[in-house]
């Protein structure tokens, strides 16, 4: 078992190590851009490039370099964008480039086959003196240049690789997964590849990586009470795995006993799943009640952004349709960028009864009793007494689900703030049979992610 991990690992490293020709590549540009900017007139104090890119930790074909543009702590804020758009837009001139929103506004777009990211951020003297969320990323960077040994940076990428594999990897909130820093501290922790997914096979229903010894455990566990909580080396109060959901951490766990059990090179590098034929998929859909809203992808908004806001408004659409009677089994979330937001509904029945049962007080708490009747005087059937209490019908509102989202999705333009605003106002579109067979048979990310929802199996368990 030993030799064949090992085998496994020599394998993975030949296809996620950067070639020298990438890595110099990478240097050139990003020296290129970072002396641009430092010729540039402006309030800036100095750009430096970070991010795994910057600590040799990025996986080959990571075309991605963030470059950090530094300002003083005393730049008012409206400056500071100012500033840092403009230098931005100097940057990316005769080359694609847009303006994109996080907490702040920065410029974005493509230089020789790199995404190149120009983001202002404050120079402060420590991460508990930050003025926005990016002003923390510098002293990631110079913890992680300390603390990693020569050759760990290897063992990085394999367990960066592996997440990706078993599809829990990404700092983005598309998949509310592990984001890479989180990949360092776990190798600067247990040292390598194997290490550390020998120790994530035994890891329980909660787990704590502080590396500083910043809390004890009952403290960090009332300080962050979640599944994974990993203290920030650099800031002691954040949880770096905040934004992991509890069904990658348990991905995570099991696919890291399941490649211990079973070892094999799939689990870095998946096979990609076979589609299914749209002839299956239309079969299928006459077995399922489906539901898909369209929407459109609004101006500006970064894709990472805009993951959040959607999955915060598929829980809000079907928490507000649990609440008029439709039982919802699964929900989901895909996104075209710069083209489609979609949320996808699977419900137990797209229509329901007209009658909805109400339960009351008990007929023994004669003020409670009096209340509820007042409230009912016209109900449909009863009110009857059942296990001691009041229980009468009443005629529901909406019978129908695709009715009721339609209301709901033109009431809720009015409501919704941000991206989902604008995304609503673009163009809304319950999705028919039709629909959702014409985007399959062209989108093939849609196959995937379709296939994929409809299948609904773990992978890395056939590995």
């Amino acid at each position: 078992m030993k030799e064949k991990i090992e085998k496994i690992i020599h394998a993975v490293l030949e296809k996620v190590t950067p070639s020298p020709k990438e890595a110099m590549e990478q240097a050139q540009l990003s020296g290129k851009l970072i002396s641009k900017i430092k010729s540039m007139e402006g309030s800036h104090l100095k750009a430096e490039l970070v991010g795994s890119n910057s600590r040799n930790t990025n996986l080959a074909g990571d075309h991605d370099l963030d470059i950090f543009v530094f300002y003083p702590e005393s730049l008012p804020r409206e400056e500071f964008e100012k500033e840092g758009l403009a230098i931005g837009r100097a940057v990316f001139r005769g080359h694609e480039w847009e303006k994109a929103y996080s907490e702040h506004p920065y410029i974005r777009g493509r230089i020789n086959g790199f995404d190149v990211e120009i983001v202002p951020a404050y120079l402060v003297s420590s991460a508990e003196r930050i003025k926005s969320a990016v002003d923390r990323t510098l002293f990631h960077s110079e913890y992680v240049k300390n603390r990693i040994e020569k050759g760990q940076e290897q063992e990085v990428r394999l367990l960066k690789q592996f997440m990706k594999g078993v599809k829990c990897y990404g700092a983005d909130l598309s998949s509310n997964s592990f984001p890479g820093y989180v990949a360092e501290i776990l190798i600067i922790k247990y040292g390598t590849f194997r290490a550390a997914i020998n120790a994530v096979s035994k890891w329980g229903r909660e787990e704590i990586i502080d590396l500083e010894g910043s809390w004890g455990i009952h403290e960090a566990k009332n300080k962050f009470n979640s599944h994974l909580m990993v203290v920030d080396p650099v800031d002691r109060n954040r949880n770096v795995a905040a934004a992991l959901s509890q069904n990658q951490y348990a991905r995570f766990i099991a696919a890291a006993r399941a490649f211990l059990k079973k070892p094999s090179i799939e689990f870095f590098f998946p096979k990609p799943h076979k589609a299914w034929p749209a002839q299956k998929l239309r079969a299928f859909l006459k077995k399922t009640e489906l539901v898909m809203v369209m929407i459109g992808y609004p101006k500006g908004i970064v894709e990472d952004i805009m993951w959040g806001q959607l999955k915060r408004f598929a829980r809000k659409v079907s928490t507000l349709c649990h609440a008029e009677g439709f039982a919802v089994k699964r929900t989901a979330e895909w996104l075209e960028h710069k083209k489609h937001l979609v949320i996808l509904l699977e419900v137990e029945s797209a229509k329901i009864q007209k009658a909805k049962i109400i339960t009351g007080p008990e007929a023994t708490d004669a003020h409670n009793s009096e209340q509820f009747l007042k409230a009912h005087k016209k109900p449909l059937a009863g009110p009857r007494i059942e296990n001691g209490r009041w229980v009468l019908e009443v005629e529901r509102k909406h019978t129908d689900i695709e009715l009721l989202l339609a209301e709901l999705l033109k009431k809720l333009k009015t409501q919704e703030r941000e991206g989902i605003a604008k995304a609503l106002r673009t163009h809304t579109h319950i999705m028919e049979e039709k629909d959702i067979l014409a985007l399959y048979r062209k989108n093939k990310e849609f196959q995937q992610f379709l296939t994929a929802y409809l299948k609904g199996e773990e992978e890395f368990l056939d590995y």
